[in-house]
């Protein structure tokens, strides 16, 4: 195998790929468990390459929208899917991609089941972008996809109900779905390297039917022995994020399971060297998570701010009677009114709530943003440009978002930093125009979460969702790299990195 580098570095000849995405990896908690010792096959990665420790991912900061741009590699207004949890105007209903078993059984196990393993990838995700996995085979390469929620490609693949899901998800129509050459999600696809796995408990409905650490590693440790590891395998760990949420205060221990993970498919290959001279390694986060208070006001129920407005019932949505849909997504929560002048009047309302960080919404083409008595207007345009290299045109306070305008010392254009909300404008247009008609905005102060009947609630625990930095920066680790190949590294960029490196 030639694995000599290109003249100008960068694409390794005959080096496989594999993206490892570990659901909440956070800078603070890998250093932290890098102290103590915790996680020797991460630290072993960092020590082979290079590590970011300021890696900015999409707003919301919920894995659907964070694997939809992981794959296409644009922000949501391009690949439409805004959150975890969603109102469709179209078709007059909340998308709601699994998030709160009370809220998925209001709606309907049935109807969510289908949004996340068929509709988000073929319906709800355009067309007018591609994916990493529809790019790869273009080129004449293979790839995998192990438990990721976006995975758009072109094969087929049948929708099963293992086991007793067969009990809950009666009608479930037996779809196809895309994916690349191999792709799971959980034992819910029929393939037949599915069919070829080895049972044992992580396939069980004790740990989610296979959306779990375990059985991602299993499959992508079988292809390694067996020799048929693709040219990009993406593969998704979400354990921490499911601990984190309860144990904050247990981040490197969870972290360190993780990791043994890690090694594990590291020895697959006979030992870590035979790995790093056969692959580049890729391991990042998708959200951070904030801990949130014990105290009762830590919550911000919503509702009571909405007090005399008709709040649509998450199962009977009604525009020609209700005033306005809520859709929780944990620290930040979407409004969509349904009447002239709702938005007007909520807007008002959330602003006297200091609880609420950041309440932004949609006018003339921009975004305005507002905090007490304070506002911020942007928009596309050509007047600033942002540390990401995108233009803007923005008037009002800088200072409710932790910005500062300054120079470019090289030719003197206006350029905006910001601060404690990495790549703001981009994230938050992005949400908001990723979808038709008037919406909403609102994202909490750290230490606290939205509250609506039926969703999650996660007091004394950890949360995510927010434009703050601590749900919106992630660890990012590329073995085979040197640390100037980004300064400020974006989910969104690694779609394209990943392309330049394929040989």
């Amino acid at each position: 195998m030639n694995i000599m580098k290109k003249k100008g570095g960068g694409c390794v000849v005959g080096k496989k790929i594999v993206l490892i995405l570990i659901d909440s990896l956070m800078p603070h908690i890998l250093r932290e468990a890098q102290e103590r010792e915790l996680v020797p096959a991460l630290s072993l990665m960092m020590s082979r390459g290079a590590y970011w420790n300021n890696c900015a991912t999409i707003f919301p900061t919920m894995s659907a929208s964070v694997d939809a741009s992981l794959i296409t590699g644009v922000y949501p207004e391009e690949h439409r899917i805004p959150g975890l949890v969603w109102y469709s105007r179209k078709e007059r209903r909340i998308v709601n991609y699994i998030n709160g078993s009370k809220s998925v059984w209001r709606i309907g196990v049935k109807k969510c089941t289908q949004d996340v393993l068929i509709e988000m990838n073929e319906k709800h995700m355009s067309r007018d972008v591609s994916t990493l996995f529809e790019e790869v085979t273009r080129r004449g390469k293979t790839s995998a996809s192990f438990n990721f929620a976006a995975h758009r490609g072109p094969h087929y693949y049948r929708v099963q109900k293992p086991g007793l899901s067969k009990l809950f998800l009666a009608g479930l129509l037996s779809a196809q779905v895309s994916g690349p050459e191999i792709c799971t999600v959980g034992k819910f696809i029929d393939s037949t390297f599915l069919r070829s796995l080895r049972w044992n408990f992580s396939h069980t409905i004790f740990h989610k039917y296979g959306l779990n650490d375990r059985f991602a590693v299993d499959a992508v440790c079988k292809l390694i022995r067996e020799g048929k590891l693709p040219h990009v395998t993406f593969v998704y760990m979400p354990d921490m994020d499911y601990a984190y949420h309860r144990n904050p205060e247990r981040g490197p221990q969870i972290l360190a399971r993780a990791d043994r993970y890690i090694q594990r498919l590291l020895d697959s290959f006979g030992n870590a060297d035979e790995a790093f001279k056969q692959c580049k390694f890729i391991v990042v986060g998708d959200h951070g998570q904030t801990k949130i208070g014990i105290e009762k006001e830590a919550t911000i129920n919503v509702e009571q701010h909405l007090l005399g407005m008709k709040i649509a019932r998450a199962e009977n949505i009604q525009p020609e009677i209700d005033d306005i849909v809520i859709c929780n997504n944990e620290r930040m929560c979407y409004f969509y009114p349904l009447k002239e002048g709702v938005q007007q009047e909520t807007v008002k309302r959330l602003l006297m709530d200091l609880r609420i960080d950041i309440l932004a919404w949609k006018e003339g083409r921009g975004v305005w943003i507002g905090h007490g008595g304070q506002t911020l207007f942007f928009a596309p345009g050509q007047d600033i440009h942002d540390q990401y290299g995108r233009q803007w045109k923005a008037k009002g306070d800088f200072s409710i978002i932790d910005a500062v305008l300054g120079e470019n010392p090289e030719d003197g254009t206006p350029v905006i930093s910001f601060g404690r909300y990495p790549d703001l404008f981009s994230r938050l247009y992005g949400a908001l125009y990723a979808q038709e008609g008037e919406v909403i905005v609102a994202t909490a102060q750290p230490g606290c979460e939205f509250f609506t009947p039926s969703d999650p609630v996660h007091r004394g625990g950890a949360s995510h969702g927010s434009l703050h930095e601590m749900d919106s920066i992630v660890s990012l680790i590329i073995t085979d790299e040197s640390p100037d190949r980004f300064s400020k590294p974006r989910i969104v960029d690694i779609k394209s990195y990943i392309l330049r490196d394929l040989c």
